[in-house]
């Protein structure tokens, strides 16, 4: 088998074996990219909320404050609660944290949960375990042989030495341009 032949099944075979990863990390990094914009790994719920709490931070007792959730349904979601203010209680929540005020007992209850599938994606493109690392270094020199390889699957004047010149040189600019600016 020719030298070429061989560059076309390894670029075949481990775009093939890498191809779902691909996919992953450009779901993964889509969403990473516009953290600025939403939350990508968890879906944060407020909503306003009145507590009937004594108005005196010393009559505040932990059943007070459980008893108080039951309205909401959040007793079973009960952890503690402090005064961040003179004139504030938080309480936290496993799922989440009531900020009200002891005035009036006004305040927002807000809900965290992950978001299905696309948190775990994300745990991988971020912060890998260790056999994740592995396999990720392995993905990323598998990436540079289909990227290397890919460069010689068509001939001519579709190839590397007709307009994939100019397409190469192209893709090489712009985050050689992207470095300089930014």
């Amino acid at each position: 088998m020719k030298w070429r032949r061989w560059l076309v099944v390894l670029h075949r075979d481990v775009g093939y074996f890498f191809a779902g990863v691909v996919v992953l990390y450009a779901i993964s990094g889509i969403a990473v990219n516009h953290a600025d914009d939403w939350n990508p790994n968890f879906i944060i719920d407020r909503r306003d909320i009145t507590l009937n709490l004594p108005r005196e931070r010393s009559k505040i007792t932990a059943e007070g404050v459980v008893a108080c959730l039951s309205p909401i349904g959040e007793v079973e979601n009960y952890r503690s609660f402090d005064f961040p203010s003179p004139e504030k209680i938080k309480i936290y929540l496993k799922n989440g944290d009531i900020v009200a005020s002891l005035r009036d007992g006004r305040g927002s209850h807000e809900t965290i949960r992950r978001r299905p599938l696309l948190h775990q994606v994300n745990m991988l493109h971020v912060n890998p375990e260790k056999w994740w690392k592995i396999f990720s270094d392995l993905f990323a020199i598998g990436l540079v042989l289909i990227a290397l390889t890919g460069l010689f699957v068509a001939r001519g004047r579709q190839g590397l030495i007709g307009r994939g010149k100019w397409l190469v040189g192209a893709g090489l600019l712009v985050p050689l341009v992207a470095m300089l600016v930014f």
